[in-house]
């Protein structure tokens, strides 16, 4: 993995590229201390897989800097991560192609798990956030009537119903597994299956799915 953490706080740079490389050992870290300066590496250094920058990096200007980044590094995962969990802040940049919003209160395990999922292509958000991003929604349903709809429309078993208001929590396939006693492998198959039933290609989309219709 080739990571690029771009905060001017030096002690919390120090400490996420610590996280990173404990948790892979071979993982090349670049650091950069404003947007221009974390542009410039990515420019320089290339083939860097994903970039966590902060929203009050100097040079950021809200979502405009995550834009100007976007579009001159449309194939890199760009994430933000921000001492706070406002609902807004994280729809928008998401709005603005972030490949997640990432509050810095998250533990260091799930801190990791986001960065792994959207080095794969997905998106990523902490599941509270989803909900409130959710009940802000007119279409967001949370009644009982419309999850018996909802399950009875697409088949789903109980287990699948389980695993589902697991991924909306927002852990991980192993720590889904502890959760309802089973193998990691087991978890990857239900997910397929579910998947496949409810039409959709991503994590991402099951969990807003989901949410939509008052799993959770």
């Amino acid at each position: 993995m080739k990571i690029l953490i771009a905060d001017d706080h030096q002690l919390l740079a120090d400490a996420l590229t610590q996280l990173v490389k404990e948790n892979e050992a071979d993982a090349e870290v670049l650091q950069a201390g404003s947007l221009d300066d974390a542009m410039d590496k990515m420019d320089s250094e290339g083939a860097v897989e994903i970039v966590l920058v902060d929203y009050d990096l100097p040079g950021m200007d809200g979502v405009h800097g995550l834009t100007r980044m976007r579009a001159r590094h449309p194939g890199v995962p760009c994430a933000v991560f921000s001492g706070s969990q406002d609902v807004r802040l994280a729809s928008s940049a998401l709005a603005s192609g972030a490949a997640g919003f990432i509050p810095k209160s998250m533990s260091a395990p799930a801190f990791f798990h986001a960065i792994k999922l959207m080095q794969t292509g997905e998106k990523f958000i902490p599941a509270e956030l989803y909900e409130n991003i959710a009940a802000r929604s007119p279409s967001a349903l949370s009644n009982e009537d419309s999850v018996s709809e909802f399950v009875v429309q697409m088949a789903l078993s109980p287990r699948e119903i389980d695993v589902l208001r697991a991924l909306v929590k927002g852990i991980s396939n192993r720590q889904i597994g502890v959760e309802l006693g089973v193998e990691e492998v087991t978890i990857k198959l239900h997910l397929r299956r579910i998947y496949k039933k409810i039409g959709v290609a991503n994590r991402t989309q099951a969990v807003k799915l989901a949410m939509a219709n008052g799993i959770g």
